[in-house]
C-alpha cells in the first residue's frame, strides 16, 4: 500500500489538474508530486491518462478504492484536512470563504459528472452545487443551504429592456436563452423548455442592428446576478422554479460532526453574502437529505 502522503498526492493531481496546482496545495514540489504518482501507478496497477483537461484512470480500481475508502475516513476522524470543491455558479459566493480543516479547489466545475466522480471515488469530501439540479444517488447526501428565485437578465441595450415592467415570457421566447452545459441541469432545463424558452435561434426572432451574443437572455439568481456586472437588468418575468446552493458529502459521513461544523460555516457564510437580499432564504434546517425534499422545489 502507500502512505498518506503519497495518495494524496496522486488525488490532488486529479482533482486540481495539474502538478504545479497539486505542488503548491500540498506545500511540496512538483517533482514530490511526480514521484508519488509513479508509485501509486505502479502500486496499484492502474495508469493515469489526460483527457480533454481532465486525469482519468485505466486499470482495476479495486485495491485503489478500498485505498482511498481507509484514507477518507482517517482525514475525516484524526483532524486532517479535507477537500471541498464547488460549481463556477457559485465560485463568487464561496471562494472568499475560508474553513479551518477544508481545503478549496478550483471551484470551476460548469457541469457535475466530474465532481461528482470525484466524490464517489473519494477524491473530494465535499462539493456545493445547485439545487434542484443535485445529484440523486444513493450513496450521497445533499443538505440545501438556501432557497431563492431564478431570474432572466438582459443587457440594458436588448429590446426586451425597452419594454420595461410589460415585458412578458411571450415577450422573451423568440430571443436565444443562455445555453446550459449539455444534460447538467435537466430540471431546470425542462422547466425552461415548458415555458417555451430555448438557446436556439428562434425564426420569430425580430431584426435588430445588435449582435446575436447582445441578444441573448441570461439566467440569473439574487447571489449571482453580480457576476454580470453593470450594463444589464432583470426582466420582470418570474420563472417557476426555485434554485439554491446545496452541499453534496457522502452518505456515511452525513452525521459526523466536523460535516456539522462546515454546514453551519457555510450557513453563517452566506447569511452574510446575502444580507439585504430578501428573496434569498437561509434554510437552517439544511442537515437534511434534500432528495426527500425534491418536489417541493419545483413550483
Amino acid at each position: 500500500m502507500v502512505d498518506v502522503g503519497c495518495l494524496a498526492a496522486f488525488d490532488h493531481l486529479q482533482w486540481l489538474r495539474t502538478g504545479a496546482s497539486a505542488a503548491e496545495s500540498l506545500n511540496c514540489n512538483q517533482l514530490t508530486v511526480s514521484r508519488h504518482v509513479k508509485k501509486s501507478q505502479q502500486v496499484f496497477g492502474v495508469t493515469l491518462k489526460r483527457k480533454a483537461a481532465e486525469w482519468h484512470l485505466d486499470g482495476d480500481t479495486t485495491l485503489l478504492c478500498a485505498e482511498r475508502h481507509v484514507h477518507q475516513r482517517y482525514r475525516w476522524d484524526f483532524d486532517r484536512t479535507l477537500r471541498i470543491d464547488a460549481q463556477h455558479w457559485l465560485r463568487d459566493s464561496y471562494s472568499s470563504l475560508k474553513i479551518d480543516g477544508w481545503q478549496q479547489g478550483n471551484m470551476n466545475y460548469l457541469e457535475y459528472e466530474r465532481p461528482v466522480y470525484l466524490l464517489q471515488n473519494r477524491i473530494i469530501d465535499a462539493w456545493l452545487c445547485s439545487s434542484p439540479d443535485h445529484p440523486t444517488d444513493p450513496s450521497l447526501t445533499t443538505i440545501q443551504l438556501c432557497s431563492m428565485p431564478s431570474y432572466l437578465v438582459v443587457k440594458d441595450s436588448h429590446p426586451l429592456a425597452a419594454l420595461g415592467s410589460s415585458a412578458t415570457l411571450a415577450d422573451v421566447r423568440p430571443y436565444p436563452i443562455q445555453p446550459l452545459p449539455k444534460d447538467s441541469f435537466p430540471v431546470f432545463q425542462a422547466v425552461l423548455e415548458s415555458l417555451g424558452l430555448n438557446a436556439t435561434l428562434d425564426d420569430r426572432l425580430p431584426a435588430s442592428p445588435l449582435p446575436i451574443e447582445d441578444l441573448i437572455v441570461g439566467i440569473a439568481s439574487p447571489l449571482t446576478i453580480g457576476l454580470y456586472g453593470p450594463g444589464h437588468i432583470v426582466l420582470p418575468c418570474e420563472l417557476p422554479i426555485l434554485v439554491g446552493d446545496a452541499l453534496v458529502v457522502r452518505s456515511e459521513y452525513s452525521e459526523h460532526p466536523r460535516l456539522r461544523k462546515l454546514v453551519c460555516d457555510l450557513l453563517g457564510h452566506i447569511r452574510s453574502v446575502a444580507a439585504g437580499l430578501p428573496a434569498v432564504t437561509i434554510l437552517d434546517g439544511a442537515a437534511l437529505p434534500l432528495n426527500a425534499k425534491f418536489k417541493s422545489l419545483v413550483s
